[in-house]
């Protein structure tokens, strides 16, 4: 299957929103490193939602803080979480905002002590033809490290005792499926995860494996540690924060079908140009 054509799924973003908002993501992801860190390896409790996924006091009261934030910052600006729920962005004019919060991505992660969760924000602009994003955020907070993206670029941002920066992020060219590292979240064979014997065929396809996913990654993909990521089935406050960054570290993604991922709740990950090899396969060419 050819590479296919280029298409953003990421809005532009203006000088002056970037200018905006850009500092309240940051804000809102040091908020929410500071609820879920004391939280993190302390043997706390864990409850099943109605799906049967697990969700803790660290999940709730991350996306609490972050939701006091916004109604003081933007009380007209619309919210959309994953434990809290919607409220209805009020119109600015014919602009309308909405910001997207994933707590934790990655529950099980936390809850096994895992390094891997994260935190995914996403900021949406509806310019009268509904919400697209325009910029975002994925966060670990185990590593204090995190990526902001939107269409114009993708920054990788690292703060610990040992070192600290700041600088652009891209994916990593990749020409060659056998020379390619692929992740997923979990194995296509578990119950947690959608997938068939074409999965498999992609698996033995690459050079090196792991089921190292969540939001991680696609952290990996944007920042040129890994060539592909794959996730059969999503929910929608993944994928939005997904797209500002992949796409502005110059990846592409898309459904598995090679459609849009706000729609069709699926992600394929990559640098490009690999991509129709991968989609490819997963649909049994």
């Amino acid at each position: 299957m050819p590479i296919p054509s280029r298409t953003y799924y990421t809005a532009p973003i203006s000088k002056a929103e970037k200018k905006e908002f850009e500092p309240f993501l940051n804000h809102l992801v040091d908020t929410a490193f500071s609820v879920i860190m004391p939280k993190f390896l302390s043997n706390i409790a864990i409850e099943d939602k109605e799906n049967g996924t697990p969700v803790t006091a660290a999940d709730k009261a991350a996306e609490e803080k972050m939701r006091e934030l916004i109604e003081s910052n933007f009380p007209e600006h619309g919210i959309f979480g994953e434990e809290w729920g919607i409220k209805r962005a009020r119109g600015n004019g014919t602009v309308r905002y909405r910001w997207i919060l994933d707590p934790i991505d990655g529950t099980r992660s936390f809850i096994t002590n895992s390094f891997l969760f994260g935190t995914l924000i996403a900021l949406e602009r509806d310019d009268g033809a509904g919400f697209r994003p325009v910029l975002s955020a994925i966060a670990h907070a185990a590593a204090n490290v995190r990526i902001i993206g939107s269409r114009e670029g993708a920054v990788l941002r690292l703060d610990n005792r040992w070192n600290s920066f700041s600088r652009p992020a891209s994916v990593r060219e990749c020409t060659s499926l056998s020379e390619a590292t692929l992740l997923t979240t979990s194995h296509w064979t578990c119950p947690e995860q959608k997938g068939d014997a074409r999965m498999q065929k992609l698996i033995d396809s690459v050079k090196l494996y792991r089921t190292m996913g969540d939001c991680f990654g696609y952290f990996s993909v944007a920042t040129g540690g890994a060539d592909i990521m794959v996730d059969p089935d999503l929910s929608y406050w993944d994928v939005a924060a997904l797209l500002p960054v992949i796409e502005g570290a110059g990846g592409m993604l898309t459904s598995l079908t090679g459609g849009n991922p706000l729609e069709e709740l699926s992600a394929v990950a990559s640098a490009g140009q690999i991509h129709g090899e991968v989609l490819g396969l997963l649909q049994g060419a």
